[in-house]
C-alpha cells in the first residue's frame, strides 16, 4: 500500500505540472519520448530497485528536467536524477538538512582543516583553481561507486582543478579505508564539526566552486544511468567534468 501511494504522488505532481497549457512527455536515456504515466512508473521501479540494495535506508530520488524541446501544445523534458541514500533516523521531517540554495553564488566559508598528510587547507589555499569538493563516508556505497569517475576526471583535469575530499569519519578508518579504495583527492578526515555546521546528513554530495571560492553549482552523487538490460549503473561522470571546464 505504502509503494502505491507513493506512486501516486509522484504521478499527480507530474499531472499537475502538465494539466495547464502544454502538455509534458519526457525523453528517456535510450532517447524514446513518453508520457508522464511511462515515466512516473519507470522512476518508481528503480527507486524500488535500490530500495532492494539497500533495504533499511531512505531513498530519495530528486527529478531534474530540462526543457530540449516545445510545440504549440507540448512540452518535452529530457532528465536526469539525484540519488540520495540515508538512513531513516537521519531524514525525520523536523531535521534541518543541507540546503544547495543557502551556498549558490556565495563565498563558500570552508574553515582551516588538516588533510590526512597533514596540510592546511584553507579557502585561500584552494583560490586561483577552480575547485570539487566532495562530501562522503566510508560505508555509502553510491560514494564508493563514484570514486573510480571521479579519479578519472581528476586524471583528465590534472592540475588544473582542486580535488578535495571530506569525510566526518575519523582519520584512522579513513586510512584503513583507503588502503583498499583508490581515490586520488586532498583527503580530509575527522570533519564532523563542519559537516553537521551544514547540517549535511545525506551523502555523496558535490560542490563546485570557481577561482575565487565561490559556488557556482553543488549536485548529490554523479547521476546513474540504465545500461542496455534497464540495470541502474553509475554514469561516466561527463557532466562533472564539463561544468568543470566550465570555471577553468
Amino acid at each position: 500500500m505504502k509503494h502505491k501511494i507513493n506512486f501516486l504522488t509522484i504521478l499527480s505532481s507530474l499531472v499537475f505540472a502538465s494539466s495547464f497549457g502544454q502538455t509534458k512527455y519526457i525523453q528517456s536515456t535510450d532517447g524514446k519520448v513518453i508520457d508522464t504515466l511511462t515515466y512516473a512508473s519507470l522512476k518508481q521501479e528503480q527507486i524500488e530497485k535500490i530500495k532492494a540494495v539497500f533495504p533499511t535506508k531512505k531513498v530519495v530520488l530528486r527529478d531534474n528536467f530540462k526543457e530540449i524541446k516545445q510545440t504549440k501544445d507540448s512540452v518535452i523534458y529530457s532528465y536526469k536524477w539525484d540519488i540520495k541514500v540515508t538512513d531513516e533516523k537521519s531524514s525525520s521531517d523536523d531535521e534541518k538538512s543541507f540546503d544547495p540554495d543557502k551556498y549558490l553564488d556565495k563565498l563558500f566559508k570552508l574553515p582551516s582543516l588538516k588533510s590526512i598528510d597533514n596540510k592546511t587547507i584553507t579557502l585561500e589555499s584552494l583560490v586561483g583553481k577552480p575547485t570539487l569538493i566532495n562530501f562522503w563516508f566510508t560505508t555509502c556505497a553510491p560514494c564508493i561507486e563514484e570514486m573510480p569517475v571521479l579519479n578519472k576526471i581528476r586524471r583528465q583535469l590534472k592540475d588544473s582543478v582542486n580535488f578535495v575530499a571530506i569525510t566526518y569519519e575519523p582519520t584512522i578508518k579513513t586510512i584503513e579505508f583507503l588502503k583498499k579504495h583508490k581515490f586520488d583527492f586532498i583527503q580530509i578526515s575527522n570533519a564532523k564539526e563542519f559537516t553537521d555546521s551544514l547540517n549535511m546528513h545525506a551523502f555523496p554530495v558535490n560542490i563546485f566552486l570557481d577561482k575565487n571560492g565561490i559556488v557556482r553549482k553543488v549536485e548529490n552523487g554523479i547521476p546513474y544511468i540504465k545500461n542496455e538490460d534497464g540495470k541502474l549503473k553509475m554514469g561516466d561522470g561527463k557532466e562533472f567534468e564539463a561544468a568543470l571546464r566550465d570555471l577553468l
